[in-house]
């Protein structure tokens, strides 16, 4: 899982893998579908629609979430936070992990086998969670880094930097 990319919001953000990024994609969209998707505004349905391809592979090599482009004004800012805040307890539900055999199911339903990565490792979900309440700071504006990079539990670390 070698690429990267960065998570930014008003010039605050973070490293991470872009395969933890399809599969947190995954459950944010879960959140969305859950509220429905008509229930919210344009730009936060233009995040859906991103996150959606993220999930399904369509964005591999350009994974990302343009929270400046679609998270525009209070409203829309109120409203994601609630849709990860709604994505937590989906997660806690998974249990402490999501092993490997539901990370490959996950792959599976990728749009081309070329863009499915066959995981090694399990994720523990509180690395998610711990990514969600990095999002959640950078659009709060309590989030001081701009090139901080994220590292999960259980994954290789090759700087022995802090894992979440």
């Amino acid at each position: 899982m070698p690429n990267q990319t960065n998570i930014s919001y008003r010039d605050k953000g973070f490293w991470i893998s872009e395969s933890f990024i399809e599969v947190l994609s995954q459950y944010i969209c879960e959140s969305f579908e859950k509220i429905g998707i008509s229930n919210i505004s344009s730009n936060l349905q233009k995040t859906y629609t991103q996150c959606n391809a993220n999930r399904s592979g369509a964005y591999r090599g350009m994974v990302d979430v343009f929270l400046d482009d679609y998270v525009d004004g209070s409203q829309d800012k109120i409203a994601f936070i609630a849709v990860l805040e709604k994505t937590k307890p989906i997660l806690k539900a998974k249990g402490p992990e999501l092993s490997i055999m539901t990370l490959n199911e996950f792959e599976s339903n990728k749009i081309d086998p070329a863009f499915i990565n066959k995981w090694a490792f399990s994720v523990k979900t509180s690395s998610l969670i711990s990514t969600i309440d990095i999002i959640i700071q950078m659009l709060n504006g309590t989030w001081t880094s701009d090139n901080y990079s994220v590292y999960y539990s259980g994954f290789p670390n090759p700087n022995g930097s802090m894992e979440i």
